[in-house]
């Protein structure tokens, strides 16, 4: 016997050895990632189920290069230790994937003793012959090919084993059905990856392998194994949270986003699908720098909440950003991000705000503009007791005049800023004439030349044109100026009124909105204010600029006319 080779060369023991490394390698590589971070639950399992798969496929890759009988009988039963605890593995694994209700200590404990139980008879086999009855070596296939004749102990071992496989099989497809993105590749992955050796055993237990004695279930793990390792490395499988963390995610009414520690993108909700920048099967795997707004991703940096101002899908709201660190049964290192719309809330906050800033500017007036025309009075009421004289009570009545003025342009000031609800069409021209009557000052003319009909509140409209008539009127007419004219036109998106006064610096453009600011004796500094929270009120821009003859101008855009469809105003006189 001295010089013969007992090595064979088979078409069979290439794919068997590489896909025995590949099951090893990666066991190795989620055991070395699990040290370096914490995974999913079910990430032991996993590697246990890729090492057992390895060393089957390895011990049955030697059985065939072998052709002396004692050393393939000898491989035959290394490789039960790898074969005998795939089921429970398998179903285990599946059960943590798919989050279902854990199984009780001893109906487990029942499961795993099974393994143990065939590896000692395939080890003892020679005293009773209950997995194998006889073996012997074919030569059909032109190769040394080790056949098995099962004893009744194996075909028990098969049955249990394809019940587990069958449950496990029917819990991925009910899965496969409900799930999406990511999980649903995941799931459809371990479902190729258990249905083809399945299939194949079948095939082989049946006697029905084209090669007598070849292991088809063996040879069909090659192809999972290129599966199952796609699978790893595009979809994440064994790293990535499970189907019913999917669940979770996906039920939340807020825009979620989990992320793993480098910021990869593993899952997110219908509602965060919307600010995604690509569809959500693209996004997954990717960096949240590619795929969510930049207004996002600078929060990642941030670990307290952010309220930031987002567009998503075109809408612009107010959000709150809130990063929470995942725990120990989910991706470690790794973090769910929650976006809340608080628009609501941040509205009603600024509408807080300004109503503060009108009381404050309420106390302002009282303490200071009334006081000064209240202060006068009591002052010529003394005179008027003491001398009698009438001019004294008519100066009475001019301080009561103009603390009627300041408190009535502070009633209006009160409402800048409020939501108009009683918009209907009106006709400027009606509007402007109207106001003139109201305040119908001397040596001032109105000219109302505009036709158009729009959406606004008549009552505040006329507020609006009464203080720029009156504006015109207090500060146009000058030594230098004996009469002012005004004229009320239309311009594209709107309308404008424009006097031919002395006209208002460039410089004091902006401050002449502000509150208190006149450069009139009498003025109460509330008029043009009022002017602007009208239109602010209506959503139009206001712009101050230079009329044609030097005056002031006072242009009004993003006006809304009235629809030919509209019902038009109907006036009376």
């Amino acid at each position: 016997m001295n010089g013969v080779s007992h090595w064979q060369a088979t078409p069979y023991t290439l794919p068997l050895g590489v896909g025995a490394g590949v099951f090893v390698a990666l066991g190795v590589y989620l055991l070395r990632r699990r040290s370096e971070q914490r995974l999913v639950p079910g990430t032991v399992l996993g590697a246990l189920l890729l090492f057992a798969s390895g060393l089957w496929m390895g011990m049955y890759a030697l059985e065939l290069s072998r052709t002396d009988f004692a050393t393939k009988v000898l491989l035959n039963q290394l490789g039960y230790v790898g074969i005998a605890p795939i089921p429970v593995l398998w179903f285990a694994y599946v059960m943590r994937h798919t989050d279902i209700a854990d199984l009780p200590r001893s109906v487990w404990a029942a499961l795993g003793t099974v393994p143990v139980v065939v590896i000692g008879l395939v080890l003892t086999n020679d005293w009773h012959h209950l997995i194998w009855r006889h073996l012997w070596i074919s030569m059909d296939s032109g190769y040394a090919i080790l056949v098995n004749d099962h004893g009744i102990a194996f075909l028990g071992y098969i049955v249990y084993a394809y019940v587990l496989i069958v449950i496990g099989l029917a819990v991925l497809v009910h899965e496969l059905v409900r799930a999406d993105g990511i999980y649903q590749k995941q799931t459809a992955g371990l479902l190729v990856g258990g249905a083809v050796p399945a299939v194949a055993g079948l095939v082989y237990v049946l006697g029905a392998s084209p090669v007598t004695g070849l292991n088809l279930p063996t040879l069909s793990f090659s192809f999972a194994a290129g599966t199952v390792a796609w699978s790893v490395f595009r979809h994440r499988l064994f790293t990535l949270v499970p189907v019913a963390w999917e669940s979770a995610v996906e039920s939340m009414d807020v825009a979620a986003f989990v992320l793993d520690a480098n910021d990869i993108i593993l899952a997110a909700n219908s509602a965060g699908e919307k600010c995604l920048r690509v569809d959500l099967d693209d996004a997954y795997g990717r960096p949240a720098s590619a795929v969510l707004p930049d207004t996002l991703v600078a929060t990642l940096e941030d670990e307290t909440n952010s309220e930031v101002v987002l567009t998503c899908d075109g809408d612009t709201k107010d959000v709150l950003v809130e990063t929470n660190s995942l725990g120990e049964d989910a991706v470690a290192a790794g973090r769910l991000l929650l976006v809340r719309d608080i628009t609501d809330r941040k509205e009603r906050e600024r509408r807080l705000e300004r109503q503060n800033e009108r009381l404050d500017e309420f106390a302002s007036v009282v303490s200071h503009d009334l006081r000064n025309p209240l202060t006068v009075a009591r002052g010529y009421l003394e005179l008027a007791h003491e001398t009698g004289e009438d001019a004294h009570f008519e100066r009475i009545e001019e301080s009561h005049d103009r603390m009627e003025a300041i408190i009535e342009d502070l009633l209006t000031l009160a409402r800048r800023g409020e939501t108009l609800s009683d918009l209907s069409p009106v006709d400027i021209a009606t509007v402007a004439r109207e106001a003139w009557d109201g305040v119908a000052a001397a040596n001032v003319t109105v000219d109302v030349a505009v036709d158009r009909t729009i959406m606004a509140d008549r009552g505040r409209l006329r507020q609006l044109f009464e203080n720029l008539f009156r504006n015109s009127a207090e500060h146009g007419v000058t030594d230098g100026n004996s009469s002012v004219a005004i004229v009320v036109d239309t311009l594209d998106d709107g309308f404008y009124v424009e006097d031919d006064g002395p006209g208002i610096p460039e410089a004091d453009r902006e401050q002449v909105f502000e509150r208190g600011y006149t450069t009139h004796d009498d003025g109460t500094g509330l008029g043009l204010p009022i002017v602007h929270s009208v239109a602010e009120a209506h959503g139009w821009t206001i712009e101050l600029t230079t009329g044609e003859t030097g005056g002031a101008r006072f242009e009004f855009y993003g006006v809304e006319d009235v629809q030919d469809t509209a019902t038009p105003e109907i006036t009376t006189g």
